[in-house]
């Protein structure tokens, strides 16, 4: 990795049959597999769904604390990640991304919500990513 390229973060993944896979993320172990419609044994969420969820997780998280820096009390936040899968192109890919928020806060100023909500999502990784289109570079790795 060059110099001053950013911090690293890794995920490993071990293949579990079929199509399910063991995932290891620091200290915490995560099994991604489909539904049997799809050929997996719905052991897990599938990695798409997972995608959602790292998309709305950073959303949130930001959320969290975006609205402490700006003094807002929040009560509880909600969100609904919605993904449109393109279904007839190989290889398939969302076409559409929809993250729906509900907040309950002690603010009634919508503008003071909506400057929450665009700073959340303007400085959500996942977001940030898609919007740079970054590819993922995949090499064989060899076992010795």
């Amino acid at each position: 990795m060059p110099e001053n390229s950013g911090k690293l973060l890794m995920a490993e993944l071990t293949w579990k049959g079929d199509v399910a896979s063991e995932i290891k993320i620091r200290d915490h172990v995560v099994t991604t597999d489909s539904n049997s419609d799809e050929g997996g044994r719905n052991l897990g969420p599938a990695p798409t769904e997972l995608f959602l969820a790292a998309l709305g997780g950073w959303i949130m998280i930001n959320t969290s604390r975006i609205a402490k820096k700006m003094r807002m009390e929040l009560n509880s936040v909600r969100m609904r990640i919605l993904g449109t899968k393109e279904q007839r192109g190989r290889p398939s890919s969302f076409i559409e991304l929809n993250v729906n928020v509900t907040i309950d806060t002690n603010t009634v100023d919508p503008a003071r919500l909506e400057k929450l909500i665009h700073l959340a999502e303007g400085n959500c990784t996942v977001s940030n990513t898609l919007r740079n289109a970054v590819a993922p570079t995949v090499h064989l790795v060899w076992d010795e």
